[in-house]
């Protein structure tokens, strides 16, 4: 019986410890603003803003450039991450259709200032395969901002899925 007592309140713990504020909605709209060739789309979690502007480089080329924004209390928020924050990811009934890529396990200390982006860059060129899943409705976009900081912890899923028709037509 002490032993279950134990347990139990280390359950209770560890429920009160995890940040619900965090947790993704995927029934949650994300905001989607276009203009000409470039569509940015935003989604507020937690402490956190995540950002995706994407533009299209030629009908096969795109840039994506992922971003995010602490707009929590603090003046400064240190994160903490792989080589890259960011993992931008083209899925079709949850698999991808990218190329695999490698990772790195070290991690790495970023320093975000209150409401200003900090954000990387990526050029992916799609085949006419991966063009016409896009055209055809079939492909979700995936943005994962992989980090830990004081206020969130690597499980804590901070992603934004997107119906990549939605990114930028492709005619």
């Amino acid at each position: 019986m002490k032993h279950f007592s134990y347990i139990l309140m280390m359950c209770l713990v560890l429920l009160g410890c995890s940040d619900a504020s965090l947790e993704s909605n995927d029934t949650a709209r994300d905001q989607i603003q276009r203009e000409g060739q470039t569509m940015t789309a935003t989604r507020q979690l937690g402490e956190y803003e995540l950002q995706l502007i994407v533009q299209q480089q030629g009908e096969p080329t795109l840039t994506f450039q992922p971003g995010i924004k602490y707009i929590g209390q603090d003046a400064i928020n240190e994160i903490y991450h792989s080589k890259e924050v960011f993992d931008i990811n083209l899925q079709m009934n949850g698999k991808t259709i990218l190329p695999p890529r490698s990772g790195t396990s070290e991690e790495l200390a970023t320093k975000l200032t209150k409401d200003r982006w900090y954000s990387e860059e990526f050029e992916i060129t799609l085949t006419p395969e991966q063009v016409q899943y896009i055209s055809n409705g079939e492909v979700d976009l995936v943005l994962n901002a992989g980090f830990r900081s004081e206020h969130s912890g690597y499980s804590d899923e901070k992603k934004m899925t997107i119906n990549a028709e939605e990114i930028l037509s492709f005619k």
